[in-house]
């Protein structure tokens, strides 16, 4: 019996229209089983394994009709297509200039060759072809979607042009997923982070399983500290995707930030399984190791940081071989601070247990460190950032130490104190110090560097003490430097707060303020570690998640025996921090008065 393959043809597509998949892939199959040549059979089937995801077997068979026919441009453009979802685009490229050689005046090939070439990354030609499309259909949404990604590639994502190209394409087309990712990426880019969440929202409403907006949706709620959405958006591009280490190491971040480190590192074991070789995972991943406690796993972690972008700017070239450990045997070593003062500060202390190890002991810090750098008396030479330096043997960098020196959490080096004040310093602050009213002494600071990337997180800033400035048992003095002068003019009527900040030229200055006072409170800065390396009681005041340094449910520091942590009881609560200093300082104020 003679099989009518047009009439079988016609009922295939018939059923593949109505999504009856299996129906036209067994009739399919069956014409090709009469007739193995049929291009349009090998075509047809070859989009029903796309639309499965069976992208390789569709790119067999679309081929395969392409042979049998290669004059069909659509042949071609679903090859593209194909190749695309495959994440070919090499291949995918060639497909859509096949198809376009055929039908040259077909605005939506050239627009998919645009495409196509924005993912390879060949942002001029992407642009040529979009003004091709447009020049043939003025109002085609994704031509001008494809243009504005071409223009970000070749001036920025920032760039306005492609703003411009990206509301151009929703005009025509507000259901354009693509082009509201886009705008978002612009405004992203641009600080309108709010208008940004709005468009990375609408992509999601028209596409939840668009990737690229869950990741940059999640990494915008993540800046602004909203972690529990970050991590919802995190894992929503996981469910689309779950073996994506960058998004499997945002998430681990996002986790951390929120406290959970068991489940942060259990998200990092499986990126790294995917990455091991990722270096901002690996240096992330170190941070919640030290968080948690293990300090041998997670300083020897840290020693990646140096391949990490963020760490590219302070990579130098050494002609001096790295210490790996080795006895020193009076070899000249250089150590050269490498990151913030208060890092530096916390771990000069091991700058004399290295020349007690053997070594002769160059250290390089910043300026503002050097008159204490200059009192730890075991040291060679001290240098400065910036000028030129002594000859030495070997070399490393200050924060390699606490893994040489395989530091864990019962053997930290805590004797305290480690620095000492100059001489010199201390004269210029007597007369200060002795002019001060009766009352408990007490130094505070509220804010770190603006440059630290927490530091949002990690300042209070000085309005959450204002209650606590009005103590009249108590002389507040200020140690803020930054910024410190306008908070205090600021000051309600009521608060004491005595601001001497002008006259301190550097690091000696304020370690002869500390010593002169009774008491430091501080943020998550350097006066903290100031006052803790100055043997000197210190009150610091975190936040619920605190840097690694300060571990977590404790409020004490193995880094620091004089120092008494203060953590928020919930995010951002910085008010619940100062009433519970100001309760501690009743009971110190009390204790002192029944004394005297």
């Amino acid at each position: 019996m003679q099989i009518d393959l047009i009439a079988v043809l016609k009922d295939a597509v018939g059923r593949h229209q109505a999504g009856d998949l299996a129906a036209a892939e067994a009739a399919y199959a069956r014409i090709l089983a009469l007739a193995p040549g049929h291009a349009d059979a090998n075509h047809l089937l070859g989009l029903i394994h796309h639309q499965q995801g069976r992208h390789r077997q569709a790119s067999d068979l679309i081929r395969k009709a392409i042979s049998c026919d290669a004059k069909v441009s659509l042949y071609h453009a679903n090859l593209g297509r194909v190749c695309r979802a495959a994440g070919d685009e090499t291949s995918a490229v060639a497909a859509f200039r096949d198809a376009v050689m055929l039908e040259p005046e077909n605005a939506v090939l050239h627009s998919d060759l645009a495409a196509a070439l924005v993912a390879q990354g060949d942002f001029d030609a992407a642009r040529s072809r979009c003004h091709l499309a447009l020049e043939r259909d003025p109002q085609m949404a994704e031509a001008h979607l494809n243009l504005g990604l071409a223009l970000q590639g070749l001036h920025g994502p920032a760039s306005e042009e492609a703003e411009a190209c990206f509301r151009r394409a929703l005009a025509s087309n507000a259901g354009l997923a693509g082009a509201h990712l886009g705008l978002g990426a612009v405004l992203h880019e641009t600080g309108r982070d709010a208008e940004a969440a709005q468009a990375y929202e609408a992509a999601l409403a028209m596409d939840p399983r668009l990737i690229e907006a869950h990741c940059n949706l999640g990494n915008l709620k993540r800046d602004r500290c909203d972690f529990a959405a970050a991590a919802r958006h995190y894992r929503g591009a996981l469910d689309v995707r779950p073996e994506q280490p960058d998004i499997l190491g945002n998430l681990a971040v996002t986790l951390h930030e929120q406290g959970d480190l068991a489940a942060a590192l259990s998200s990092y074991d499986q990126a790294l399984a995917l990455a091991p070789d990722n270096a901002e995972i690996r240096r992330n991943r170190a941070m919640a190791l030290l968080a948690a406690g293990d300090f041998e796993t997670g300083f020897a972690e840290y020693a990646w940081r140096w391949r990490t972008a963020r760490f590219k700017k302070f990579r130098r070239d050494w002609t001096a071989p790295a210490w790996t450990g080795e006895a020193l045997a009076g070899r000249r070593i250089l150590i050269h601070a490498e990151q913030g003062n208060g890092d530096t500060i916390q771990f000069m202390r091991y700058l004399p247990i290295l020349a007690n190890a053997g070594g002769r002991v160059i250290f390089e810090c910043p300026r503002p460190l050097l008159p204490l750098a200059r009192e730890i008396g075991q040291l060679k030479t001290v240098s400065v950032h910036g000028e030129r330096l002594p000859g030495h043997d070997i070399q490393a960098p200050l924060l390699d130490l606490p893994r040489l020196f395989h530091t864990r959490l019962d053997n930290v080096p805590a004797d305290c104190p480690y620095l000492r004040v100059p001489m010199a310093a201390r004269r210029k602050w007597a007369e200060f110090h002795r002019a001060l009213p009766v009352g408990l002494k007490v130094g505070i600071a509220w804010r770190g560097s603006p440059d630290h990337p927490r530091d949002q997180i990690r300042s209070p800033g000085l309005a959450p003490f204002e209650n606590l400035l009005r103590r009249t048992d108590c002389v507040f003095v200020s140690l803020q430097r930054d910024g410190g002068a306008a908070e205090v003019a600021r000051l309600p009527s009521g608060t004491r707060l005595i601001n001497p900040t002008d006259r301190i030229a550097d690091f000696a200055d304020t370690a002869a303020l500390i010593e002169g006072l009774d008491l430091i409170i501080s943020c998550d800065s350097a006066p903290a570690h100031l006052a803790g390396a100055l043997g000197k009681t210190v009150w610091i005041a975190l936040p619920l998640i605190a840097e690694w340094r300060w571990l977590s449910d404790r409020d004490d520091s193995p880094w620091y025996p004089t120092a008494k942590l203060f953590r928020q009881p919930e995010f951002g609560d910085w008010d619940a921090v100062a009433t519970a200093m100001s309760a501690a300082l009743a009971g110190v104020t009390a204790t002192a008065a029944r004394m005297s």
